[in-house]
């Protein structure tokens, strides 16, 4: 058991490569456009370019190595049809982290896979992996070391094992005997010392039991397939489905793969769907769009009016919409994707004639376009905006000085509002805004000239309607002027001195009066 931790420890990469393949031998590359009779599926005939894109969750854990790693978009296609077998070139990436106690630990970065397969065609049976390479980085703060492995497997007995008895029938119940593989595996991580291990030795899958349980509907991100094979034993499961040609879920727990009778490795999880398949599911396209709100053809429609519609889909898949809005007869599109079926516009023009349609979408990507709708909105009834209030802030001050004022007023058809300030000293404001209805607007002056000024101010909507003026705000602005005596002092300075030879004022100052 310590070489198996050992062998684990050191080739990671060949956990990878092991978890996905060994289980998979008796699922993954299953079956490609079978014939199905009823409750009964024959052995596929597959083509070149038949492909199939999975994603994998792959988790290991042990006393010294774990990995948490998904296999993501790893696409399985056939490039060679022989007369005997098949080809098939995989590749995808890996994401994850990993940990080798005592050698590296971190997340997987760039990191990618590829291989080739080859599989009997007479029964599937899998006769060898090859040119299989993973090449990337592990990331751990802010170090990176690169690695790389290369692997080889076959089945190492003759003739070879295949793990199915076609055709695959429900309720059957069959044995999948042992089945052997020869694994070549080197691989090399770049240390400061470089660090590299070398493996060749049998590998083997206990003989176990399979049931086929039943035939079920399940929805991936390929498609809905209602015609999916549930396969199991105590330690895994997966559905395999006719239509797409293949297995499109599966899930193992504690898969255990053999050296000897003592020496195994025990993988505690693998998940695997489908992404996507040229083999996707027939669906229904959805529900054409309908009962239009406004009603189609329509006329004196609130500028207020929001848009909806029914939808739905026949196999009860869940449907999104796209909108086309706008004047012109061929509108363009103004939301995508939206999950109900309401959408509001905006504020529209009035006495204007809209079109619009709703195009829905599957799941799946089929699709279903709709009728072009017509609505003319109301001819315009718009109100001016309320008499503002009256300006509000300091009602005397000082010349030069900046003072701020507010006012703000209602609009009853909740438009959005512009304030125009008249500041009694022959100047306004230009207009401020937008603002919205019962806003407060804020607006600051400064006098020049000593006075009273009644400020007042009005406002406008976006119409261009205009308010009346409000109540003016009386505003005093004090006159304040500086006397200066001092010319007199000086010549009462000059006289005082000339008589008794010193100043009667040490001090010449300036007296400021203020006047109302």
């Amino acid at each position: 058991m310590n070489r198996a931790k050992k062998i684990m420890v050191l080739c990671i990469v060949g956990l990878f490569i092991g978890s996905l393949i060994f289980p998979m031998i008796n699922t993954k590359i299953l079956i490609v456009k079978g014939k199905i009779f009823n409750d009964s599926a024959d052995v596929p005939t597959w083509e070149n370019g038949n492909y199939w894109t999975y994603d994998i969750d792959i988790l290991y854990e042990a006393m010294g190595a774990s990995a948490d790693v998904t296999l993501k978009n790893l696409r399985f296609e056939v490039t060679d049809v022989g007369s005997e077998n098949y080809t098939l070139y995989f590749n995808g990436d890996m994401v994850g982290s990993v940990s080798l106690a005592g050698i590296i630990e971190g997340n997987l970065k760039n990191t990618g896979i590829e291989g080739k397969a080859v599989i009997r065609k007479s029964d599937l049976a899998m006769e060898k992996l090859f040119d299989v390479h993973i090449e990337g980085d592990i990331e751990r703060q802010f170090v990176t070391n690169s690695f790389w492995a290369d692997m080889e497997m076959k089945q190492n007995v003759t003739p070879i094992t295949s793990p199915y008895d076609f055709p695959i029938n429900v309720n059957e119940t069959w044995s999948v005997p042992i089945i052997t593989f020869w694994l070549y595996l080197e691989a090399e991580v770049e240390l400061a010392v470089p660090y590299s291990v070398f493996y060749d030795f049998p590998l083997y899958i206990e003989e176990h039991t399979l049931k086929c349980v039943g035939k079920e509907n399940i929805s991936t991100p390929a498609g809905k397939y209602k015609d999916a094979f549930h396969v199991s034993d105590d330690s895994y499961e997966f559905w395999y489905s006719p239509t797409a040609g293949n297995v499109i879920k599966a899930a193992y727990q504690n898969i255990r793969l053999w050296y000897n009778e003592s020496l195994y490795w025990d993988i505690n999880k693998l998940d695997v769907i489908l992404m996507n398949t040229n083999f996707r599911p027939f669906s229904n396209p959805p529900y054409p769009p309908s009962n239009p709100n406004p009603p189609n053809g329509s006329t004196n429609v609130s500028i207020n009016t929001d848009l909806s519609w029914s939808g739905g889909d026949p196999d009860g898949d869940p449907v999104v919409y796209d909108v086309y809005f706008g004047t012109n007869p061929n509108p363009p599109k103004v939301a995508a994707g939206l999950s109900n079926t309401t959408y509001d516009p905006g504020r529209l023009d009035y006495n204007t004639t809209y079109y619009w349609r709703i195009v829905a979408f599957d799941i799946y990507g089929y699709f279903t376009n709709g009728s072009i709708w017509t609505f003319q909105t109301e001819i315009s009834t718009n109100n001016p905006p309320n008499k503002p209030n009256r300006p509000s802030g300091p009602t005397s001050g000082e010349i030069g000085t900046s003072y701020s004022y507010s006012s703000s007023t209602i609009d009853i058809d909740g438009d959005t509002l512009y304030y125009l300030f008249d500041w009694g000293d022959g100047s306004k404001s230009n207009w401020i805004g937008p603002y919205e209805s019962g806003q407060i607007v804020n607006a600051s002056h400064v006098w020049n000239r000593e006075g009273n000024y009644s400020i007042k101010v009005k406002a406008k909507d976006t119409y261009g309607a205009e308010s009346e003026w409000s109540d003016p705000l009386v505003v005093s602005m004090p006159k304040t002027f500086t006397m200066s005596i001092w010319g007199i002092l000086e010549k009462i300075n000059e006289w005082f001195t000339s008589i008794f030879g010193r100043k009667l004022l040490p001090q010449i100052f300036s007296l400021t009066f203020s006047f109302d």
